[in-house]
């Protein structure tokens, strides 16, 4: 068997790539032969499982949906911290394209379709001479680009980002739409279907904007901002969700206002402050404010709300924590922040999943991907082709 292999590549950072692939991954584990594998040839971040250092998304999809593929295959390569400058200074590791090579061949061998996921923008890559390009080109398979929604912004990320594809020569399949607002789904649909459509490239889905896909855990919150403890008793917290944070600066008043415009939203407050938490407790004692805080976070060393009002929050079901971050410091470091999903995080996977499904049409996709002509074929480095690779210094 020789599986066919199909590149998520996306417009930037954050575009929705892992999104798709869970989705892409469990669609075709359902569907007769059902036999998939994934990869992320160049991953960005790594985690400590285990002992053993894993690339993050690999890990996340396969632990999501039960793959057992080997870490050399699924995640052949990670670009851990100063690694760039070593590869610039000292050409080392000089074997990363015969690992992603090796590692392709063998999951090509062991499914039927290979999904590849591409990292951050086309062009990261470069400094090891293996932009995301250069990979898809290396493998000798197709591209599916995933693109933010919107219009203006969609067309011209999408006219700069598979320029690179095209110059490689590789083929784009199509495209796929994400976090587009429900609110504007038809008139994005409107001008964006006829654009694709004029240029022979199939846009095979939008994702719609789900606000809870974007929503950080409060276990999420806790690894961000290193939670010290939790002050008020509350079972499974790690898993619930908050709507983004409010942040406890300013008079009492205009933190209540924020808290009543968005409730379900973690107050960062510092621990300096116990009169806001005070109010808090109040509004919500007297319905004022009829749910929420999402959670309250003490920043800074000194604790100044007491026993009461742990207990208060425990009793009126708002999770307190601290930590000894300051205020500050803790909304700079949420500030900007894309809160991706995270291995665990079942309930949020299997909506992603669904979401995926439910809005992609992934059969078009793969019919187009396994009648289109043969891909899968890496480029092989030796005949002349390699020869004047290495003259020119490329692996």
């Amino acid at each position: 068997m020789k599986g066919r292999g199909i590149y998520v590549a996306g417009g930037g950072m954050n575009a929705g790539k892992t999104t798709l692939s869970l989705g892409l991954v469990s669609w075709l584990e359902e569907n007769p032969p059902g036999s998939v594998s994934f990869m992320k040839p160049l991953g960005q971040k790594t985690r400590l499982t285990g002992g053993e250092s894993v690339a993050e998304d690999t890990f996340l999809v396969n632990s999501s949906l039960g793959l057992d593929i080997p870490q050399d295959y699924t995640a052949p390569f990670a670009m851990s911290s100063g690694i760039s400058k070593q590869f610039l200074r000292e050409g080392k590791p000089s074997d990363i394209p015969r690992r992603i090579r090796r590692a392709y061949r063998y999951l090509s061998r062991n499914s039927r379709t290979v999904v590849v996921e591409g990292t951050g923008h086309p062009g990261v890559g470069s400094v090891f001479d293996l932009s995301n390009a250069d990979v898809a080109r290396m493998l000798n398979i197709p591209v599916l680009m995933v693109l933010d929604g919107g219009i203006g912004r969609t067309i011209d990320r999408y006219v700069l980002c598979s320029s690179l594809f095209h110059r490689a020569g590789i083929p784009i399949l199509g495209v796929v739409i994400n976090r587009v607002l429900k609110g504007k789904m038809e008139g994005v649909k409107e001008y964006l279907d006829p654009w694709f459509r004029s240029r022979g490239v199939p846009v095979y889905g939008y994702i719609p904007y789900v606000s809870s896909l974007c929503s950080p855990s409060l276990g999420m919150l806790g690894r961000e901002l290193g939670f010290q403890e939790m002050l008020a008793e509350r079972e499974n917290v790690q898993d619930e969700r908050v709507a983004g944070f409010v942040s406890g600066f300013g008079s009492t008043d205009e933190i209540m206002g924020a808290l009543l415009a968005a409730p379900s939203s973690a107050l960062i407050l510092s621990a300096t402050r116990p009169e806001v938490l005070d109010a808090v407790i109040a509004r919500r004692v007297s319905g004022e404010l009829e749910k929420g805080p999402g959670a309250v976070i003490l920043c800074g060393p000194e604790i100044g709300a007491g026993s009461h009002a742990a207990a208060a929050c425990d009793n009126l079901n708002i999770p307190l924590f601290r930590t000894a971050r300051s205020a500050e410091a803790s909304v700079s470091i949420l500030r900007g922040r894309i809160f991706k999903v995270e291995p665990g995080e079942s309930v949020k996977i299997s909506e992603i999943i669904r979401t995926v499904k439910e809005h992609v049409d992934i059969k078009a996709l793969m019919d187009r991907l396994h009648e289109s002509p043969e891909t899968g074929r890496e480029e092989r480095p030796g005949g002349i082709r390699g020869f004047f690779r290495k003259i020119l210094g490329r692996t």
